[in-house]
């Protein structure tokens, strides 16, 4: 029948299992691998914003002492990861040395002569795309679109339209409507551990690659089609990853460490700086918008219509518009989106990517629209959000009772509030994710059991893991440890990312455990002369319902089995998808701004959010707090500089501020527990939506606080005065 009563292990705040090996340095990371004759790479990259190459002289840094290699584009002409004629961005990398002292491979790049033709160099994205602008990459295709002169835009390489209804009738019946730009830059994961990866070339000519990030089996698959080679030639080892935030979801420098080893025949690890981690990754995109709202006076929203314009960087990414529309039901809508080239890195994802850019923007007109019709601005997003039945997956109230339960936590509309604080609202939606994942449970003879998976761990799922076989096995917490399989050792498995990892991996380490408590069952059925469905699993024994007399321990039974004609209890589950469902974020921020510098002080930031259910509410507050954390950051701090030839002005953490201690209030996290049907236990992913809201509820507090409308993040002490100065009187 199973285990008995209520949950033991799941719900439970159980501590991450190697939280004691993270905080006392005895955590594997990428950089720590250390391997015999190892030799040490470094990158050469491009100090221009856009430039020609004509000449790579790399004669002296080979006749450097020391140094093993040089590496162009014109010595691997087959691979794409050396810039070959054209730098596009800065930071671009535009060759690799590796030398047997990481001071020599510096000292190396450092010697190699490259003779650069400036170009002119885009960085603004709405400049870009202007029918007049020079080519962010020479020659690159784009986009047949068109600014209403008949003009083509350049550099575009995304275009959506979204149209539903009829937009002029729908403004028609408004009887207010707002309409506002916004404009968001570039901005950074800024994990803590910045970039390494080692490669190794084995006799048998296989290539193995130790690195950081959040998909195992995604980074064989890019590395294959970035070094020619196949997959089975590749294998992939995960070390532990010291934060990634979608940031890590691709190739680094993976490639470059196994073009090294494979060309030099030695180990070789390249490890990258702060700075070129912010020239050279993946950052969440920036963002120009355009949007106009409407509603009828008792709230109703009515149509919305807008632009946004995606920044993409040299590699062009993005061009959606569909999250401007976020949670709510609007039945007149046309809004398109875009994406346009500019001369920066490509971006890439940022925890729940788009979202907390194109919050700002639907989130701020919602609020305007509230003050103008003068509804409360918590009423108008219960009013226009969607309910139980709007949607397919929509089985309950979710969003409405986040709200709900976030003001009443807040306090919203009773707390009272000195001259020049405010309050404001904001709300994130995120469709959680599912795909290829599995589990692997054993049960040794003393009953302790070990569980194998390909999913990567980078919030504490394997923690949760753990609890979910546990509890599906009857026996304590401590008993279970869950190891990460590398692409050798275990089938594929998809990124840890898009707030799948614990609803997808927990479903199958359940159904493992389950395929092994049933093996239990049955033998125990044997050795207890009853029925599998008269037995339950409880306190690390299998029990005859109702006599607990009658019953044999789990480390009998696993130790019997090792001889049985079945063998050793086991369970596996190779899971390909699930179907998924919406999440709902809410945050309340309270703000005091002082009106002479414009400095913005956070008071308080109420965090509520919608799980399904908690499978350890230490690690769900966690990801809530972490979440509304970089949402401060987002809003408050921070953002991409760079001067008119492209280059970056703030590469560094004392330039690029990211929230302290001392920026950030007690995150008050408020945990809405209504399962959905298929994910474990009800869980519902929930690692994208705490960042969503916060910026946009800390803009919206602003407004509340000092009736200045603040449009262009980061919401700095400079932007909140210009704000001020120029609020209507």
């Amino acid at each position: 029948m199973g285990t008995k009563g209520e949950l033991k292990a799941v719900g439970k705040r159980t501590a991450r299992f190697n939280g004691p090996d993270i905080v006392t340095g005895r955590a594997t990371y990428a950089d720590d691998i250390q391997l015999t004759g190892m030799l040490y790479g470094r990158i050469l990259r491009s100090p221009h914003g856009h430039a020609r190459i004509r000449k790579i002289d790399k004669r002296k840094a080979l006749a450097l002492p020391g140094v093993v290699d040089v590496v162009t584009a014109q010595d691997v002409p087959d691979m794409a990861i050396f810039a070959k004629d054209e730098v596009c961005h800065q930071g671009q990398k535009v060759a690799a040395v590796a030398a047997v002292d990481p001071n020599i491979a510096e000292d190396a790049v450092a010697l190699i002569r490259v003779d650069y033709e400036i170009l002119p160099a885009l960085t603004e994205p709405l400049a870009a795309m202007d029918p007049g602008a020079p080519e962010a990459v020479l020659g690159a295709p784009i986009k047949n679109v068109k600014d209403p002169k008949g003009r083509k835009y350049r550099n575009v390489t995304a275009y959506d339209v979204i149209e539903e209804g009829d937009i002029e009738k729908g403004f028609a019946q408004a009887d207010a409507v707002v309409e506002q730009e916004y404009h968001i830059p570039f901005f950074h994961q800024t994990y803590m551990e910045p970039n390494a990866s080692t490669a190794k070339m084995g006799a048998d000519g296989r290539v193995t690659v130790w690195t950081a990030g959040q998909g195992t089996f995604g980074v064989r698959t890019a590395l294959a089609n970035a070094i020619n080679l196949p997959e089975g030639r590749i294998r992939v080892i995960m070390t532990e990853t010291g934060g990634s935030f979608g940031g890590k979801n691709g190739l680094v420098v993976e490639a470059q460490a196994a073009v090294l080893a494979m060309r030099t025949g030695k180990p070789v690890k390249v490890t990258i700086s702060r700075e070129e981690d912010f020239q050279d990754t993946r950052p969440g995109p920036g963002c120009w918008v355009r949007l106009k709202t409407g509603a009828r006076k008792d709230g109703t929203l009515i149509a919305v219509e807008g632009r946004i314009v995606w920044d993409g960087g040299y590699t062009g990414s993005g061009g959606s518009a569909n999250r401007l529309l976020g949670p709510y039901k609007i039945p007149n809508v046309r809004l398109e989106g875009m994406a346009v080239r500019t001369n920066k890195p490509g971006p890439g994802a940022y925890r729940a990517p788009g979202a907390p850019q194109t919050a700002v923007a639907r989130e701020s007109n919602l609020d305007m629209l509230a003050h103008a019709l003068g509804i409360d601005p918590l009423d108008i997003r219960i009013k226009n959000g969607v309910r139980k039945g709007d949607r397919p997956t929509m089985q309950h109230d979710w969003l409405k009772d986040t709200l709900l339960l976030t003001a009443q936590t807040a306090r919203w509309g009773k707390k009272r509030l000195k001259k020049n604080q405010g309050m404001g609202i904001a709300v994130g939606d995120w469709q959680n994710a599912s795909g290829p994942t599995n589990a692997f449970v054993t049960m040794a003879g003393d009953g302790s059991v070990a569980v194998v998976t390909g999913q990567v761990d980078i919030t504490g799922l394997h923690t949760v893991m753990g609890q979910i076989v546990a509890e599906e096995l009857g026996v304590p917490v401590e008993k279970v440890t869950v190891t990460l399989g590398d692409t050798d050792t275990v089938p594929n498995a998809s990124l840890s990312a898009g707030s799948k990892a614990a609803y997808s991996a927990g479903t199958a380490a359940r159904e493992a455990a389950r395929e092994a408590r049933d093996r239990l069952l049955m033998l125990a059925a044997e050795k207890l002369e009853a029925s599998p469905s008269d037995l339950v699993l409880t306190n690390q024994q299998v029990q005859v319902i109702g006599s607990p007399g009658h019953s044999i321990a789990l480390g009998e039974l696993a130790e019997a089995a090792v001889s049985s004609e079945e063998g050793a209890i086991s369970g596996r589950w190779i899971l390909s998808k699930i179907p998924t469902y919406p999440s709902f974020s809410v945050n309340i921020a309270t703000v005091e701004v002082d009106p002479e510098t414009g400095h913005v002080y956070l008071l308080d930031l109420v965090a509520g959010q919608d799980v399904g259910k908690a499978l350890n509410p230490m690690l769900v507050e966690g990801q809530i707090q972490g979440g509304a954390t970089q949402s401060i950051g987002f809003g408050l701090m921070e953002g991409f500089r760079y001067d008119e030839k492209g280059r970056m002005l703030n590469p560094n953490l004392l330039d690029y501020a990211i929230p302290t201690a001392l920026d950030v209030p007690e995150i008050r996290t408020v945990v809405v527990e209504d399962g959905c049907e298929h994910g474990p236990y009800g869980a519902k992913g929930v690692g994208e939506p705490p960042i969503i809201p916060g910026g946009a509820a800390v803009a919206n507090a602003i407004f509340d606080a000092v009736g200045a409308r603040v449009t262009q993040l980061p919401m700095t002490p400079e932007q909140v005065v210009s704000a001020l100065a120029n609020k209507p009187s």
